[in-house]
């Protein structure tokens, strides 16, 4: 008599998101095509809406969120203070987020050596993120929500959405959507955050 065979309850059933890290790969690839023609799907914008640096504006302070990075080592944002920051809330799932990739792992590297940091947060598993990585190339600061802690701190209701911070911690702007972060105008706005952000001086 033949027996039913049993699945034991420690065998990994295979993540859902698996079947698309190759749609990922491929929109990361007509991303790049699209870009370099000029045009832009998903309602993609050429360009982020970022608003002007005034040193005096009124801003809120950056929750401080604790993120895990790739090898499950816990960072927060205060251990970025000193820097500006961008934080990019993105997932696999979502086709807008993937062809935005490129543009802020380009970001990234543009501004190496310099006091910035791009936080790309996603609450995908940890695993999936791996492949998905080692499979497109892409060189990108990938680091993972806690329990989904940072999107709620962030108040974060859709993908992709980014948040600049500047060196004092401090809250900038709020950029919906996706957005070609790799242009030069990007850069010198960054640039400029940097120099303009600092300790505030008190009046004599």
């Amino acid at each position: 008599m033949t027996g039913k065979v049993q699945t034991s309850p420690e065998e990994k059933k295979p993540s859902p998101l698996k079947w698309l890290i190759p749609i990922a790969l491929f929109l990361i690839f007509m991303g790049g095509i699209i870009y370099s023609r000029g045009r832009a799907p998903f309602s993609i914008r050429e360009l982020p809406d970022l608003a002007p640096i005034d040193q005096n504006r009124q801003l809120k302070a950056a929750p401080n969120i604790e993120l895990l990075d790739p090898s499950g080592k816990k960072v927060a944002l205060s251990d970025f203070r000193g820097k500006a920051v961008l934080i990019n809330f993105w997932s696999l799932s979502c086709p807008a987020c993937l062809i935005e990739l490129k543009s802020l792992g380009s970001l990234s590297q543009q501004l190496s050596g310099k006091p910035f940091a791009l936080l790309a947060v996603t609450d995908d598993p940890r695993d999936d993120i791996k492949q998905f990585l080692d499979q497109s190339g892409l060189k990108l600061p990938v680091y993972f929500d806690i329990n989904n802690s940072a999107h709620q701190e962030y108040g974060v209701m859709y993908l992709p959405v980014s948040f600049v911070i500047d060196p004092n911690g401090d809250v900038v702007d709020q950029v919906p959507g996706a957005a070609d972060w790799s242009d030069p105008q990007v850069i010198t706005y960054f640039q400029k955050l940097i120099e303009l952000s600092g300790p505030k001086k008190s009046s004599p």
